[in-house]
């Protein structure tokens, strides 16, 4: 139980979450009795769990609380179970209950899994001032089955995929909740080590390339449901599969060109060409797109250019993920880095100063993504 201490003060209105925890299984879902449920508050002011309870043997809990602090705080309530955490959506409501109070968890297993790629997205930038374009990949992984597959040992991620000869300057995603050390870069193999509990995960990351790796060929080594590629040059070619042109789609005052293709199969590749550019006043046109703004804007043009594509159903075990603001990932991800340190029975001062850190960099993550968000748009 935590601490009376801990606890919001009295200063707001009573709120309440009533909720349950079940268990997903392909007979439907079972309850989970005496499992621990724990309430969390993630603000730009301060951030840590405010309360927690067992389930009851029908698998229900319920949790009061009172809002303190700063007004954009998040609240939502969590559970670990095989060592995976799962959480609630924020708790937006003085009452939530129903659907939005269910903490669905999962067996877990590291045996053979079969991952799914629903989607794949590739965005490639314009050519930067050094000559280079900025890349994003954006992988839709599926898991359909009833169990949440975990990575066997440090050395055997749970799904991998290879980054093109040339890149350079790897960087992952944050913004889908991935923790530090969930994705490892070993040359060109990047392997992902975060738990895949069922139903969608996106897996989503940025490089650079070279203006000499155009002709740019990207193989489809596995099966893929959508293939999406967004190009920003309009000079731009795209061949290979079956890809046809739709409408652009724009974000943040750039337009990109949109090839879809459906139903791939593995063996195949994309070639993708963009002609080389010569003169100072072509160069400007192309100015300015850095990596870390095409990390930020990879979500935003998936949610644009997914209007109109159709997208097959998963089956009823598997639990489509919403796609989740910024701040609600890094929220979850502090909650899962203070549980994680609550598991050590006696940290010493190394271990503790580096969660301390780790902990206050994700604060001001937070902080930053609640300012942005809250900005006028």
């Amino acid at each position: 139980m935590i601490p009376p201490a801990q606890r919001p003060d009295s200063s707001h209105a009573e709120r309440r979450v009533d909720g349950r925890v079940v268990r997903g299984t392909r007979e439907g879902q079972q309850p989970v009795a005496n499992q621990w449920v724990v309430l969390h508050r993630v603000g730009p002011d301060r951030a840590g769990p405010l309360d927690s309870t067992r389930t009851a043997a029908n698998g229900r809990f319920s949790i009061r609380y009172r809002e303190s602090g700063d007004t954009s705080a998040l609240y939502f309530a969590s559970t670990s179970y095989g060592g995976v955490a799962y959480f609630t959506s924020p708790l937006r409501t003085p009452v939530v209950r129903g659907d939005d109070a269910t903490l669905t968890v999962f067996d877990t297993t590291s045996g053979p899994v079969a991952i799914k790629v629903g989607g794949r997205h590739v965005i490639v930038g314009a050519v930067q001032p050094n000559g280079r374009r900025p890349v994003g990949e954006v992988y839709d992984l599926e898991n359909d089955s009833t169990v949440t597959l975990v990575a066997r040992d440090s050395a055997s991620p749970l799904w991998r995929t290879q980054l093109p000869a040339q890149a350079s300057d790897f960087q992952v995603n944050t913004s889908g909740g991935l923790a530090p050390g969930a994705v490892s870069q070993r040359g060109s193999s990047v392997g992902l080590f975060a738990p895949l509990s069922p139903g969608i995960r996106q897996f989503a990351f940025t490089y650079e390339l070279p203006s000499n790796a155009f002709p740019l060929t990207l193989p489809i080594d596995r099966a893929t449901g959508v293939l999406e590629v967004l190009v920003q040059d309009p000079s731009a070619r795209v061949d290979g599969v079956k890809l046809r042109e739709t409408a652009p789609v724009s974000a943040d005052g750039r337009t990109f060109r949109r090839f879809l293709g459906q139903d791939l199969t593995a063996g195949t590749a994309i070639r993708i060409d963009i002609p080389h550019l010569i003169g100072a006043e072509r160069e400007k046109v192309y100015f300015g797109v850095a990596a870390a703004l095409l990390a930020a804007m990879v979500v935003a043009l998936v949610v644009a250019a997914r209007r109109a594509v159709f997208r097959r159903p998963l089956t009823a075990a598997s639990l489509p993920v919403a796609r989740e603001r910024r701040s609600h990932a890094l929220m979850r991800g502090l909650a899962t880095l203070d549980e994680e340190f609550e598991k050590i029975a006696t940290p010493d001062d190394a271990m503790r100063a580096a969660y301390q850190a780790k902990r206050a960099a994700l604060k001001s993550q937070f902080a930053e993504a609640i300012a942005e968000e809250r900005r006028p748009t």
